[in-house]
């Protein structure tokens, strides 16, 4: 048998421009992120307001409903990012952080190792380099992308088989939690879920207009968000999305886009008809604004 040797490709080669090729790649390609971080990923949108700023992308735990900040540079790192990263998770309430980029400047790997020893649960930071490579020199074969995790918190590797490998009081607490809350959502507004037997889920989805709008249940927050359809990277989805995210935000006016959250005590159950209420309310509008704006836009 013979083997190649594997060659590294410059990352514009495969993205030409950070913002308008990575970003969208990475969104849709989160799955190979999750691989190497040991966690499920769901995007919830790129280019994510945040005061004067946009983070790269937002994405979900779709395991406990956690929220995860992923940054993104098609280069070496720099104080500007690592400045962002920190007003990003304050201003988007993220508990993990994944910075991803060509290289990183030992200075950097310093403050992504700090803030993993001294900030406590459920908080995570990781450094991940990206690379291109091909087997051989020849331009035409295909090329492939590949992610190394540089720093991560300590432990980190033990504390995720072990929640796989639980068996799992907590994980069957937290999914009983799950379908009881949504069976109860059933109960109130039989017309806005059909439900599997046995559900439990953090997210339901609903299909509106050509996009998917997810409402959620974590442990501190409830929350609704729009999204594409999965496997759905199109240019005209992303229009569309795009044309749907302008129109809720001028409707709420929220400044937390892609979605709205409003945070309870999930578990006390007394706080449930509120929080179903509230998911119920939001779904409506949501629904209003999406049908109402495609009807502008000629997409009856």
């Amino acid at each position: 048998m013979e083997f190649g040797e594997l060659k590294s490709v410059n990352l514009r080669e495969a993205w030409p421009h950070e913002a308008h090729d990575f970003t969208p790649w990475l969104a849709d390609n989160l799955g190979r992120l999750s691989d190497v971080i040991g966690i499920p990923l769901e995007s919830e949108g790129t280019e994510v307001a945040v005061n004067q700023f946009a983070a790269d992308i937002l994405a979900r735990n779709p395991a406990d409903g956690s929220r995860v900040l992923i940054e993104n540079q098609l280069a070496h790192t720099d104080h500007t990012h690592l400045g962002q990263i920190l007003t990003y998770l304050a201003g988007l309430e993220a508990q993990t952080v994944i910075w991803v980029a060509q290289g990183f400047d030992e200075a950097h790997l310093s403050a992504i190792r700090w803030l993993n020893e001294h900030t406590v649960d459920p908080f995570a930071f990781f450094a991940v380099r990206v690379r291109v490579v091909r087997i051989g020199d020849d331009p035409k074969l295909p090329v492939a992308p590949l992610f190394e995790v540089l720093e991560r918190p300590s432990g980190w590797d033990r504390q995720v088989r072990a929640m796989a490998q639980e068996p799992n009081e907590r994980t069957a607490q937290l999914r009983q939690f799950r379908s009881d809350f949504w069976q109860s959502y059933c109960q109130r507004y039989p017309d806005d879920l059909n439900l599997r037997p046995g559900f439990k889920d953090s997210n339901v989805y609903h299909r509106i207009g050509g996009v998917v709008v997810s409402q959620y249940l974590a442990q501190s927050q409830v929350g609704i968000y729009l999204r594409a359809p999965s496997r759905d990277n199109s240019e005209e989805t992303a229009q569309l999305v795009q044309i749907y995210t302008d129109a809720l935000d001028t409707a709420f006016e929220s400044g937390q886009w892609p979605g709205l959250v409003r945070r309870f005590n999930t578990h006390d159950r007394d706080n449930w008809p509120e929080m179903i209420d509230w998911l119920h309310e939001q779904l409506g509008e949501f629904r209003r604004v999406i049908e109402r704006t495609g009807a502008a836009n000629g997409d009856e």
